[in-house]
């Protein structure tokens, strides 16, 4: 399938009737001397440093027409040569006829230079080309094998050393189920593609995009997908990691520029077509992209055309481009993407911005002229003051020390004056990085000047210089028996001057919820499993940072479930079990039996001690769950129930239980069928010690408490049958 470069193509000569104003830090335009057509600017744009620049051109009359021109400065844009990538010559008049549609720019120095291209017209695949000649000539350096298969789509060259690079596309050789990259170490004489197994698969209709991509150092690598993926490799390739974008659905989210200042901090920018229309999509990251946070509220000074990162700094740069008066821009950012400064200017549509460094950067826009081609690309030429500094420090007696860090843009002629506001001592005013000191504390205001010979600019933080002391960290554990699976609230009792931040952690990790979150105050804690954890906190701040650990042991706090019954009844019985669970509550019941037909509870099976009722005969199973926060816990009793019709002395001896036996004083008696019974209670030396009637009754219960310690003889009769059974008293 065809995969469309970036949505930023519009009609760059439609803007020629708006008075173009550039911003006075990019007050330079130079000429890229693209002559096939008058509405020409760079798709492409890769800063080499001070002198270089290589881009790949394109018409803003007509985007759809493929042009495989490239334009190239050597002395820092004085002047910029021209010249086609490929052998054959692009005549605008008849149309392309050109077999490729290149992909991708990726430039090493000011003679080599490296395209990725795909076939144009039926058919995708593609290949890869290379110039060590300045562009004079170009060597096609795709390998066996690459980009052939027919799933096959090359979407980019990047190379981080000038002999390690990557290619990469959608289509694995034999495989179209895996992504294609490629990897060299001799700068592209040889090429070894990087196994599946390295490269996370491609979900459901999964592709990379050309163009797309960012680098930084010699190691780190990053691709975007569309469906909201980004691939990262930090081993210059031979592996890769992909994270997801928080955006629902992620397979209506599209991944349209990925932008890094170092190898943590980065930009990415997508586009949700989810809803209709579609919604442009900032996310950003601190970790290297393991993670990103979507920007919910993107700053209008943000440029969408493109994003990029200023090596050796923390700021990021942007290009806005609009067909109307007002829109078009460049901005820049220095708190990773969240807030943008307008660089000024206006109606100037900005396709591309790319920095080297700190000094050289560049922005493409449209020429004016076909013939005599005038503009293309506006040179960055003024001083832009951007520092960071802490917000916060501590004040250490007698003085405290500061060291902002100068990450302003501009040429080696910028010239630097700090300031502090109420008076601070500064070691070199004029100084790139000085020392600050302060010897009170207070709420200071640090500006930094940056001028040079064609604009200046200021900036200001605040740092509120406070006298802090180092936290004291000390948290209490909950009292009592600590449970698993309860949510367990330790109480923060640190101490320290500002007010420290905290990071909750267990060692066992595993199975181990803190709520809200690790860094609360205040966290409740819940263990999933019993066994012995250590509970740290980290208290920080200004003043520094300290530990403190506790060891508790996690109880496995499940009920202990008991009951009794009677060991046998009659038909049709009713039994109430005797409840005697223990544990910490609240405990819930769940009580069945075995087998379970011709049972029914009363008032149901979750009651504490319900009535059951069995009017089967046999051997019935009892079985009680008793559940809890900690989990459940299980017993079981049996129970004979009898056809009692006729019963024998035999049978009624076995059917009456009287129990426990030893007792200290209470004695429940539980009979066969309900009926009328005396009761009788003698000594060892025949005295009556209780004589009681039982009326239509299976059940009785006698207490001997006071009684002397001693066996006793409890005689159970009706008209019919008797039973005598021997107890001790303790």
């Amino acid at each position: 399938m065809k995969k469309t470069l970036l949505t930023i193509l519009t009609a760059g000569a439609l803007l020629s009737a708006n008075a173009q104003v550039p911003s006075p830090a990019w007050a330079t335009l130079q000429n890229t001397n693209y002559t096939l057509a008058a509405s020409f600017s760079s798709k492409f744009l890769d800063v080499i440093n001070s002198n270089v620049v290589w881009s790949i051109g394109y018409s803003g009359a007509n985007v759809s027409q493929n042009f495989v021109n490239f334009s190239r400065t050597i002395n820092g844009g004085t002047t910029f040569n021209t010249g086609a990538v490929y052998a054959s010559t692009l005549n605008p008049a008849v149309g392309d006829t050109n077999t490729y549609v290149i992909a991708n720019l990726d430039a090493i120095d000011a003679n080599t230079a490296w395209v990725s291209a795909y076939l144009k017209g039926p058919g995708a695949q593609g290949a890869i080309h290379r110039t060590i000649d300045g562009g004079a000539t170009w060597q096609n350096m795709t390998a066996p094998g690459m980009f052939t298969n027919s799933a096959s789509f090359c979407n980019v060259v990047a190379f981080l050393t000038p002999s390690i690079g990557v290619a990469q596309g959608d289509g694995h050789p034999g495989n179209a189920n895996e992504y294609e990259i490629w990897r060299t170490n001799n700068g592209g004489t040889t090429w070894t593609i990087v196994p599946g197994a390295n490269i996370p698969n491609p979900t459901s209709g999964e592709y990379f995009l050309v163009n797309v991509y960012e680098k930084q150092g010699t190691t780190n690598l990053w691709f975007g997908t569309n469906k909201g993926r980004v691939f990262r490799s930090i081993d210059a390739g031979l592996t890769w990691s992909v994270s997801v974008l928080p955006s629902a659905p992620s397979a209506s989210i599209s991944v349209s520029d990925i932008a890094f200042c170092n190898a943590n901090m980065g930009i990415c920018t997508a586009f949700n077509t989810s809803v209709t229309p579609g919604v442009f999509e900032q996310f950003i990251t601190s970790d290297g992209g393991a993670t990103w946070t979507k920007v919910t509220s993107i700053d209008p000074n943000f440029g969408r055309n493109d994003v990029a990162g200023v090596p050796g700094t923390n700021v990021f740069v942007s290009a806005a481009n609009s067909t109307t008066a007002t829109s078009g821009f460049l901005s820049y950012s220095s708190d990773g993407g969240l807030t943008w400064t307008n660089w000024g200017g206006s109606a100037i549509p900005y396709l591309a911005i790319d920095f080297a460094d700190a000094t050289s950067g560049w922005a493409a826009t449209f020429q004016t002229s076909q013939t005599a081609p005038t503009g293309g690309i506006y040179k960055f030429n003024g001083a832009t003051s951007i520092f960071n500094a802490p917000s916060a420090v501590c004040f250490t007696s007698p003085s405290t020390t500061v060291n902002p860090i100068n990450w302003s843009l501009g040429n080696s002629t910028v010239t630097y004056s700090w300031s502090v506001s109420p008076a601070a001592t500064i070691s070199a005013p004029t100084a790139t990085n000085p020392t600050l000191t302060f010897t009170a504390p207070g709420n200071y205001v640090v500006t930094l000047a940056a001028t040079n010979s064609s604009a200046s600019s200021s900036s200001s933080r605040t740092i509120n210089v406070t006298a802090c002391s180092t936290p004291t960290a000390d948290f209490t554990v909950p009292s009592g028996t600590l449970c698993n699976n309860v949510a367990l609230n330790f109480t923060n009792v640190t101490t320290g001057t500002p007010t420290p931040t905290y990071t909750w952690s267990t060692i066992p990790a595993a199975g181990v919820t803190i709520s809200p979150n690790a860094n609360a105050t205040s966290p409740a804690i819940t263990f999933s499993a019993g066994g012995t954890y250590t509970v740290n906190l980290l208290a920080s701040s200004v003043a520094g940072s300290v530990v403190v650990s506790k060891t508790i042991t996690v109880n496995s706090c499940t009920a202990s479930p008991s009951f009794s019954i009677p060991a046998a009844l009659c038909s049709t019985a009713i039994v109430t079990p005797n409840n005697s669970t223990t544990g910490p509550g609240p405990i819930s019941y769940t009580w069945s039996t075995a087998p379970s037909s011709s049972v029914a509870f009363a008032p149901n099976a979750v009651a504490a001690s319900p009535s059951i009722t069995i009017s089967g005969i046999g051997v019935y199973t009892i079985t009680l769950r008793a559940g809890n926060a900690s989990g459940v816990s299980i017993t079981t009793r049996t129970i004979d129930v009898q056809n009692c019709v006729g019963i024998n002395e035999t049978k009624f001896a076995n059917l009456t239980d009287v129990s426990p036996n030893p007792t200290n004083g209470n004695l429940n008696i539980t009979l066969p069928t309900n009926g009328d019974y005396n009761l009788v209670v003698v000594d060892v030396l025949g005295s009556v010690i209780v004589s009681e009637k039982i009326i239509n009754s299976n059940i009785a219960n006698i207490n001997l408490a006071g009684k002397a310690k001693g066996v006793y003889f409890v005689t159970v009769s009706n008209k019919v049958d008797k039973v005598t059974k021997k107890i001790v008293l303790e």
